[in-house]
């Protein structure tokens, strides 16, 4: 459904960030895509999304395409209309309106988004019942768990193909980051969702994805089926510390292996 071809972005005409990205989501299935901080990933999503732009960036090689049309020149308000619907990092929402307003704002960036809002708002309160009992609350004096579920049920409002998700556990309880995890597979399994996600979390994002790559430096370093990445050595041992004796290594240990460049061999 989606696919990346060889992407190159760059800021401001001087700063390199993506070589050459390549990679793709299948219709109706959740891809991992992992990193640590600064490997490339947020920009991967928002050169997707058109929002590029917004940060003095450009696709200046290769391209994105959707359904086999290519949507690397479109605007970011014609990508959403297309069907590719990014829930940013930090859980982005009109704080001052409730959480019924926020949802109904995001069925109007689609086609017809006026229509069927109250059947949407049912779809969405299936999944996040939580909303439901807050629909009347303002958005700003939610929890980080509550707030996490809403920018989700109000991507979900706008029927998206493909579902960009931006670290959604930042800053999450870890029982929290569990029921986060399993809403993203529940709308996936029922809604059929394509699901492009972005995590820091290895081991639980592997456990609800189909596919899984991982960038270090702008580049794509390794990918494959994500219960293979999850037995991967360097997967534990690089994100969960992990030796092949169970070990756990120091950080300065395990960030060895920028040294050894062991990803690129």
């Amino acid at each position: 459904m989606l696919k990346l071809n060889n992407i190159e972005v760059v800021y401001s005409d001087v700063i390199l960030v993506l070589h050459g990205v390549t990679l793709q989501v299948d219709d109706g299935k959740i891809v991992a895509l992992l990193g640590a901080n600064g490997a490339g990933k947020t920009t991967t999503l928002k050169a997707i999304s058109g929002l590029l732009r917004t940060e003095l960036g450009q696709i200046t090689r290769g391209s994105i395409e959707l359904d086999g049309t290519c949507i690397d020149r479109l605007g970011p308000e014609t990508i959403v209309q297309s069907g590719i619907i990014q829930v940013l990092e930090g859980r982005r929402l009109f704080a001052h309106l409730s959480v019924e307003e926020n949802l109904v704002v995001g069925a109007l960036g689609r086609r017809g988004g006026a229509n069927n809002i109250k059947s949407d708002l049912e779809m969405v309160y299936h999944y996040l019942p939580r909303l439901r009992d807050l629909r009347a609350s303002t958005s700003g004096y939610l929890s980080g768990g509550e707030q996490q579920m809403l920018v989700i049920g109000r991507a979900l409002m706008s029927h998206p193909k493909v579902m960009l998700l931006d670290e959604p556990s930042l800053g999450l309880a870890p029982l929290l980051v569990e029921e986060i995890f399993e809403i993203i597979k529940r709308i996936n399994q029922q809604e059929k969702t394509s699901i492009l996600l972005v995590e820091q979390i290895a081991q639980a994002t592997l456990g609800i994805a189909d596919y899984g790559y991982v960038m270090e430096l702008g580049r794509v370093v390794l990918d494959g089926p994500a219960d293979k990445l999850r037995d991967n050595e360097d997967i534990k041992e690089f994100y969960l510390g992990l030796t092949q004796l169970g070990e756990r290594k120091s950080y300065r240990e395990v960030k060895h292996y920028k040294r050894r460049k062991r990803w690129l061999g």
